[in-house]
């Protein structure tokens, strides 16, 4: 293997985890660490990403652009899921690396650091969603080493809760030196900024005149939503994409070079891709065995048998909700067995939830379906036989 090959796959490694441990990832922590000034510059320069060094990890601070729904924490299924995650990391700071608690400190804890808001409902340990939703995120802190699981019977907990003041199951955590990198820093404090937007544009990196400012915002803004979207829309800001025109042979190279990945420009998009079947990404469109994306594939394919008259406006719902019919008439037999005998307006929530994490749809607050240009930039059809015969054996 190169040193351009090297440098290729520990700039995949960075972007596709979020710690690379010396103890769990011994051979990759040591390929980045040989490699940490290149990377450095890269990142810093093309993104504006910090990369953070320990003895114990790297870690890439993967800044969005612009937040978006499908960026969230899988495990976190709601907006108190959320905020009881950072009471947890702020009841963790009073810990040092290899300090031991008990869920039990922890919940009396939470009732003092969990806020009372409009936003939020009252934290109560009575309520059973309230002890599950605690034991989701301890699990997913878990699972990201941010702690250790000492000793468990936090089912007993879950299922009984507090009695009389007494815990129905206890359980032992320890604190592992990652816990203080979870959350992203900023340049200062949170007090000092008065709205989201000027968290949003917080820099660690400056230049000495507004004009070299703008244009390292733009550049590093453009690359990260190469990196950290699906696909890249044109905007307001029509200096975008002329940026994106004019410097075309410098992101084909960086994107090739560092990441392995293919830049694409069109009219009103822009996309990184990768042409290999098995990419370093976890999550690629389209997903073998996953029979969602089949169906996208298929619907794909039915919109470009339409008028282009059709497709020049939003579905309402109705509209929608009738070439879905339509779709399924024609190609269910090919579908998998789930989504062939999925209602229609699940299957409909579902198909609009991906297509819109991979920028392919917008759903209006009416219901209606604005189709995008990466929705027609892969198609699928099978067979008109395939899948009849296993629609028979499943009846």
């Amino acid at each position: 293997m190169d040193e351009q090959e090297e440098l290729r796959q520990a700039a995949q490694i960075l972007m596709e985890n979020r710690w690379v441990t010396r103890k769990d990832m011994p051979e990759e922590y040591l390929l980045i660490r040989r490699l940490e000034r290149p990377l450095r510059h890269f990142f810093r320069d093309r993104c504006g990403w910090p990369l953070l060094v320990t003895a114990q990890f790297y870690k890439l601070e993967k800044i969005p652009a612009q937040a978006q729904s499908f960026m969230g924490l899988a495990p976190m299924q709601s907006r108190e899921d959320y905020v009881l995650l950072a009471c947890v990391l702020a009841f963790l700071e009073e810990y040092e690396t290899g300090g031991q608690f008990l869920l039990g400190e922890l919940a009396e804890a939470l009732l003092s650091y969990y806020p009372e808001d409009a936003f939020t409902s009252k934290l109560n340990w009575e309520d059973y969603s309230w002890r599950k939703a605690l034991i989701r995120v301890l699990k997913f802190l878990a699972e990201e080493k941010i702690i250790n699981i000492v000793d468990d019977e936090s089912e007993g907990f879950v299922s009984a809760g507090l009695k009389d003041g007494v815990m129905g199951g206890e359980a032992l955590y320890e604190v592992t030196s990652l816990s203080r990198y979870f959350l992203r820093s900023f340049p200062k404090e949170l007090q000092y900024y008065s709205s989201l937007q000027e968290l949003a544009e917080a820099d660690f990196f400056t230049e000495n005149t507004e004009e070299a400012q703008a244009a390292r915002q733009r550049r590093q803004r453009l690359y990260r939503s190469l990196l950290l979207t699906p696909v890249l829309y044109k905007g307001e800001d029509p200096l975008d994409f002329l940026y994106l025109r004019n410097r075309r042979e410098r992101f084909i190279n960086d994107l090739s070079d560092y990441l392995g990945l293919h830049y694409e420009l069109y009219q009103n998009a822009a996309l990184a891709v990768s042409h290999e079947q098995n990419t370093w990404f976890r999550d690629v469109f389209p997903a073998k065995f996953r029979g969602l994306h089949d169906i996208m594939l298929h619907l794909s394919h039915y919109l470009r048998q339409l008028p282009k008259e059709t497709l020049a406006h939003p579905f309402s719902q109705e509209e929608w909700l009738e070439h879905l019919a339509a779709l399924a008439e024609a190609t269910r037999s090919g579908w998998t067995k789930e989504y062939r005998e999925m209602k229609q307006e699940r299957l409909s929530r579902e198909l609009l939830s991906e297509m819109q994490a991979w920028g392919m749809a917008r759903v209006g607050a009416d219901g209606s379906v604005t189709l995008l240009s990466a929705a027609f930039r892969h198609e699928g059809a099978y067979p008109k036989k395939y899948g009849k015969k296993e629609a028979e054996e499943d009846k």
